[in-house]
């Protein structure tokens, strides 16, 4: 499935129209599968949110976009034109939720609970992009002489996305990243992140369970379960989202969504319960040797 009824081009063929291309990605971690299938095509200008359920893949799927895991040569993938590793892909930015995790273009990691100054931080970045860096550090109300062993959560979390923002990017990954945010960080955060995509082009995907504020920011939703794609919709064609819009219901986008997922694991339970039913009914008289209740779920699923 993809975000346009165009055809889709071959990977080396993307890097200007497509900034992301996935075509029939298929991820094992050590022996289980753990992404099936995912096709995915993102824009310039395109903000797209990954929703689904907690092990649903979203995590899996940013860290294999950013580089973090190898992709199986047999699909069609590229960011930014490259299969290559995050580190040689310039312009592309990752920001994951853990704390010692790489956040910006180096491959070293960044210790954000050390006893070390902000203005000290991955410090070559931070002069080379001086007057990026200050709006970044204005915008999310930093102070360069925080010690990072005494700061809060949420001003960590701060100045882990400065660092990760500093240097101007084409593609940004972001899991759950504004989780420890107060609202006014956060606002900020979305709105500027609004600009880099419609001033320079830019393009983000983001994984998060935090809808507030996202109705007016995303374009696209990418619905996940259990490592497939179940649906990907720009949000104007999302009519469950339009309808609760229209209406004026609060927060119509967190529940559209959660209308999705409860109405999944309704259905879910509906088979596991209808499955248990099958396996109690093949235990009776008749079951085992293929008479009548056997033959007739037999048929009924298809198997």
């Amino acid at each position: 499935m993809s975000f346009y009824n165009k055809e889709t081009k071959k990977a080396n063929e993307t890097s200007i129209e497509h900034l992301i291309h996935v075509k029939n990605l298929t991820f094992n971690f050590f022996d289980k599968k753990v992404l099936f299938d995912i096709n995915l095509n993102l824009q310039p200008g395109q903000r797209c949110l990954v929703v689904g359920s907690n092990g649903a893949g979203k995590s899996t799927l940013l860290r294999v976009l950013a580089g973090k895991h190898m992709v199986p040569h047999s699909c069609e993938f590229s960011v930014l034109g490259s299969r290559a590793p995050q580190d040689q892909i310039n312009g592309l930015a990752f920001l994951g939720n853990n704390w010692s995790r790489t956040v910006a273009f180096a491959a070293s990691n960044v210790a954000y609970q050390c006893d070390i100054p902000v203005k000290d931080m991955m410090s070559k970045l931070q002069k080379d992009y001086p007057e990026r860096r200050n709006m970044l550090v204005k915008l999310l109300n930093i102070d360069l002489n925080w010690r990072m062993h005494q700061v809060s959560d949420g001003q960590r979390r701060r100045v882990q996305i400065m660092l990760g923002l500093i240097k101007p990017f084409r593609v940004l990954l972001m899991d759950e990243i504004t989780v420890d945010l107060d609202v006014v960080a956060r606002q900020d955060l979305l709105n500027f992140l609004i600009s880099e995509c419609e001033t320079r082009g830019a393009c983000i995907l983001y994984a998060t369970h935090i809808f507030d504020g996202l109705d007016d920011w995303t374009t696209h939703v990418m619905y996940l379960k259990a490592g497939k794609t179940k649906g990907i919709k720009s949000l104007v064609n999302f009519e469950d989202w339009k309808q609760r819009k229209t209406n004026g219901q609060h927060n119509p986008l967190l529940r559209a969504v959660e209308k999705r997922m409860r109405t999944e694991r309704l259905n879910e339970t509906i088979f596991e319960q209808t499955e248990m039913s099958v396996k109690q009914m093949s235990k009776s008289k008749f079951g085992p040797q293929g008479g009548f209740a056997s033959g007739r779920f037999h048929n009924y699923w298809g198997k």
